[in-house]
């Protein structure tokens, strides 16, 4: 992920969702804000037509924040925060415009609040550099709007004052966004960093359990069958066609389980893991397609996003029958996934339970593609081999 933008988003996908009410919250109480003051201001207006049009652009920007936010559409990009910033911009504009020579107070104009308020709100979802370039951006604005209004406020101040109480509010929440976020985003990267020289520490820890195992499980194999086998042998007199059949049966499936485990990913281990945590059986529950080992070319961030979305779909099908695929193909230095889920319920809800899942994954993967109907749900992504 370290190509990948430096936000919250991108870096914690999970948090960003935990942020997203702060979207809501910034969208409601902005468009109840600016709704307020032209209503208390409502003396100083003299064009009532442009007030309405400010308020509205208010609400219009509020609805791309919501919709644009929601955890389906990430990434939020850099585009929805110009349309945003631009949006409230042009309201305060068209406020001012509204009582342009006779606003009394510039206290009283609810466009400098409306504007910091609103870029606070990207702050999960943007850059700490995009953040502050927008409020310096928003502020010179304010500015330039309150100067050149600055003849219809009663209070005896110098122009520059009037200018500083308009680009205060912008500056001091966007800078504080942008700090909070350069933060965050420090803190998560240290985080990263520690966590890669645990999990290679684990992955060493876990390689050598593994080949454990495997010995463990030959051994077995051995002693189960082999080993009687050869003690029937030596016991008797004569080798009949019969033996010469045990002896074919026994090395065939000692082959085919030599195979199998030179096949084994770790994605069939993520698999059968989980069909034993939730009770159901792999073979009936999740089939794994990839003949090539593709899986294997996923970095620590996709291994992670597809292995809780396998935890997750045998969470929550555990109760009841379903089926699911998982196909990934070679097409070059990508691979193509394919995840197929069918729960036989036509009263599913397989996308909204899995939602902050397929969160993580369109952030993880970037081109995520959902079709969903009632009972089925199928994913498409892809990822470059590494």
């Amino acid at each position: 992920m370290s190509g990948r933008e430096r936000t919250v988003q991108q870096r914690d996908p999970l948090a960003a969702m935990v942020g997203r009410p702060t979207a809501y919250l910034a969208a409601g109480s902005m468009t109840l804000y600016a709704g307020f003051m032209t209503w208390v201001n409502r003396d100083d207006i003299m064009t009532p037509a442009l007030a309405v049009v400010a308020v509205a652009l208010v609400v219009a920007a509020a609805v791309v924040l919501c919709v644009a936010s929601s955890p389906l559409r990430a990434p939020l990009g850099s585009r929805t925060l110009v349309v945003v910033v631009a949006a409230t911009l042009l309201a305060y504009l068209t406020s001012a415009l509204s009582m342009w020579t006779t606003d009394s107070y510039i206290r009283d104009d609810w466009g400098p609040a409306t504007i910091g308020i609103f870029i606070v709100a990207f702050a999960p979802y943007r850059p700490a550099k995009e953040l502050a370039m927008a409020g310096v951006f928003a502020a010179i604005f304010a500015g330039v709007v309150a100067l050149a209004q600055s003849s219809s406020f009663v209070t005896a101040l110098p122009s520059g004052a009037f200018v500083v109480v308009a680009i205060t509010p912008i500056l001091a929440l966007s800078i504080a966004a942008a700090a909070f976020v350069d933060v965050l985003i420090r803190s998560l990267d240290r985080w990263r960093v520690r966590s890669k020289r645990a999990f290679s520490v684990m992955s060493d820890e876990s390689g050598a359990a593994i080949a454990r195992s495997v010995q463990q499980d030959s051994v077995t194999i051995l002693n189960q069958e082999v080993v009687p086998f050869f003690t029937e042998l030596l016991d008797g007199e004569t080798v009949t066609e019969a033996t010469r059949q045990r002896a074919r049966q026994i090395s065939d499936a000692v082959r085919a389980l030599m195979i199998a485990d030179v096949d084994r990913t770790w994605l069939d281990a993520v698999v059968d893991h989980a069909a034993r945590m939730s009770g159901t059986a792999p073979a009936v529950s999740t089939v794994v397609r990839d003949d090539h080992r593709l899986a294997e070319h996923m970095s620590p961030d996709e291994r992670t996003a597809l292995r809780a979305l396998i935890v997750a779909i045998h969470s929550h099908c555990a109760a009841q029958p379903f089926a699911a695929t998982v196909d990934i193909t070679g097409d070059g230095v990508r691979c193509e996934v394919v995840v197929f889920i069918s729960s036989g319920n036509p009263h599913s809800s397989l996308r909204a339970d899995l939602a902050p899942y397929l969160a993580v994954l369109r952030v993880v993967f970037g081109d995520l593609q959902v079709e969903h109907d009632p009972a089925d749900l199928t994913l498409r992504f892809s990822y470059e081999q590494r």
